[in-house]
């Protein structure tokens, strides 16, 4: 009797314990983030904006990470720059948000308002928040345009001439390099904790002079008889035709000068160090070419540090509380 007792309790319990997950993932993603001011801002809401920052990567610990702390970041300036039209007592058209909602729409694939609220449905989402978020979307980015806009900026032809000749290996045809690597593979070494640890360790020795040749003879997964040298020289993409290495892999190996070394990159389940043992510079395209694009990136660059102003002058006036979750 008390076998079948105990039998009865334990099958109790294992029915029980998906359900007391779903309980727990909910708790988890309604936690507290952040405080903007009175307005809460929730761990699920934060885990469903840091989508867009993993985009392309490998979902390492620290990688999930730095997208949590982007996308916070990102979430506490829009609160407060739609609080700030609040406060402010700035209002718009019905109109314009009506507009936007009908563009949207359609963009979206769904011609009336009864197709997009069975689309919402499924999704677990209600026409009136959809609408909201339209709302808010239109209000920061009028916002922004107003208070963090292009007007006045101005880049001069000297600073254009300036940012070529200080970064013309970026405005080269054709560059090519000759790379060494050393390739941990996590399935050889014990799992990715391990053969990030084994990747530091073997880093930190060749920061110290070690033989970089010699180290990847000993550890590296690739190329090890040839000293980790890769037997054809990589080749940056370019507009016209793609490059021979992963981009996470190419943006590190092209910003390397002769004979310097890479930290550790993570990329396909593997940990990789690179040195540039030789670069092959080819023709360099003429500052009239890139003109024009030198210039959107400077005009870029500048538009984010003023938005940045604003939004810590906005901070500076707040009350922010972050949480950890």
């Amino acid at each position: 009797m008390r076998h079948s007792r105990l039998i009865i309790v334990f099958t109790v319990i294992l029915g029980v314990l998906p359900l007391w997950g779903q309980v727990l993932e909910r708790e988890a993603r309604n936690s507290v983030a952040a405080v903007v001011n009175k307005k809460v801002i929730t761990a699920g809401v934060v885990l469903d904006a840091s989508a867009q920052y993993l985009a392309g990567q490998r979902r390492t610990t620290e990688a999930l990470q730095k997208a949590k702390s982007n996308a916070l970041n990102a979430l506490i300036n829009r609160e407060l720059v739609l609080q700030e039209y609040g406060e402010q007592k700035f209002t718009l058209p019905d109109s314009i948000f009506e507009k936007r909602i009908k563009d949207r729409m359609l963009q979206e694939g769904y011609p009336t308002r009864a197709s997009l609220v069975r689309a919402l449905k499924s999704r677990g989402m209600t026409y009136d928040e959809y609408a909201r978020r339209q709302r808010e979307e239109i209000i920061f980015m009028i916002m922004l345009g107003e208070f963090a806009s292009t007007k006045g900026i101005v880049i001069s032809p000297r600073r254009i001439e300036e940012h070529y000749i200080a970064n013309k290996n970026q405005y080269r045809r054709d560059v090519e390099i000759q790379l060494q690597m050393i390739v941990l593979d996590e399935a050889k070494h014990g799992g990715a904790a391990d053969t990030r640890r084994l990747a530091d360790e073997i880093h930190s020795k060749l920061v110290d002079g070690e033989s970089f040749t010699q180290m990847a003879q000993v550890y590296s997964d690739l190329y090890a008889d040839a000293g980790g040298f890769r037997p054809e020289r990589d080749k940056k993409a370019s507009v016209e035709e793609s490059g021979t290495l992963h981009k996470s892999l190419e943006d590190v190996a092209f910003a390397l000068g002769r004979g310097q070394i890479s930290g550790v990159v993570q990329h396909g389940n593997q940990c990789w160090i690179l040195r540039c043992d030789e670069i092959q510079q080819k023709e360099l395209r003429s500052l009239a070419e890139v003109r024009d694009e030198i210039e959107d990136a400077l005009m870029d660059e500048e538009i984010k540090a003023r938005r940045q102003k604003w939004f810590n002058r906005l901070r500076a006036k707040a009350y922010i509380s972050e949480r950890s979750f």
